[in-house]
């Protein structure tokens, strides 16, 4: 079984965090996504985005 690698501003809410830090998390994933030459992230309407740029800004593992 594959494990997926992404995760969505949803899931982060359904793990506790509020809509507007949740959606504050992915907007700064997407901007260091960004800046790393990943222009496939540059959408504003994209919420979803890989578990370990979410890793890295939170500096903990994210389920």
């Amino acid at each position: 079984m594959e494990t997926i690698n992404l995760i969505s501003n949803k899931e982060l809410i359904e793990m506790g965090y509020r809509p507007h830090t949740a959606n504050d998390i992915i907007h700064q994933a997407r901007e260091l996504l960004v800046s790393r030459g990943y222009t496939f992230y540059n959408r504003k309407r994209l919420m979803v985005v890989p578990k370990s740029v979410v890793n890295e800004i939170l500096g903990t593992e994210v389920a």
